[in-house]
């Protein structure tokens, strides 16, 4: 979920007292560092964050704030749209705030608009959990699939038991849905998370 105005401003107050100190501010120095002159309105913010994702306290001490997120590999980007190859980005980090994911997991950068009725944008990164098993994809679920001879795509599977084929789902109209045969296809993995660039931030975008 982005973050408003004043949500921000003490989100970032948070991870600039952590960079140059090793821990977090006391209510009071955020105070006095935003020039905040109510303790209850930053009390507030600091709910708001929590019930958010981005932090996690301890209640009954004063400096338990911890910060929510991610560091992970970006791999490169995947084609929501027309199918191209993309190089992959080796050794390149990034940090996804307001959640926390598993050990293996790996972002992509998504390239063009065929999730766009599912609120995947271009530019928007996607998390994705490493399974080679199509079947291991709940139906309807958003996975990334490398399509034999053309590359690989991030579209909605669909699969019925006993049927050979899988049904490639955009989330565009403009978008054709493609069916093709088992042997044609192989998944990469399955999204498990999505996250939009907000002025530097990449802030947790809500998926079902």
């Amino acid at each position: 979920m982005g973050l408003c105005c004043s949500e921000r401003l003490v989100y970032d107050c948070l991870r600039q007292w952590l960079a140059l100190n090793g821990y977090p501010p006391t209510i009071r120095e955020i105070q006095e560092d935003l020039k905040i002159s109510s303790r209850s309105f930053v009390q507030d913010l600091l709910v708001r964050l929590e019930k958010k994702g981005y932090i996690e306290k301890q209640p009954g001490k004063s400096r338990a704030i911890r910060l929510i997120f991610g560091e992970m590999p970006l791999k490169g980007m995947v084609q929501a749209g027309y199918l191209t190859e993309h190089p992959e980005r080796l050794f390149e980090q990034v940090r996804l705030d307001g959640r926390c994911y598993q050990e293996g997991d790996y972002a992509l950068q998504v390239s063009g608009d065929s999730m766009v009725d599912s609120q995947i944008f271009d530019g928007d990164i996607v998390v994705i959990r490493s399974t080679n098993d199509l079947w291991a994809i709940r139906s309807g679920k958003i996975a990334v699939v490398l399509i034999e001879g053309e590359g690989t795509t991030l579209k909605h599977v669909y699969q019925h038991e006993g049927d050979p084929q899988f049904v490639l789902q955009p989330a565009n109209p403009d978008h054709p849905t493609r069916i093709l045969a088992s042997h044609q296809v192989g998944v990469q993995g399955m999204m498990v998370g999505h996250h939009r660039n907000d002025s530097g931030l990449w802030v947790t975008v809500k998926t079902d």
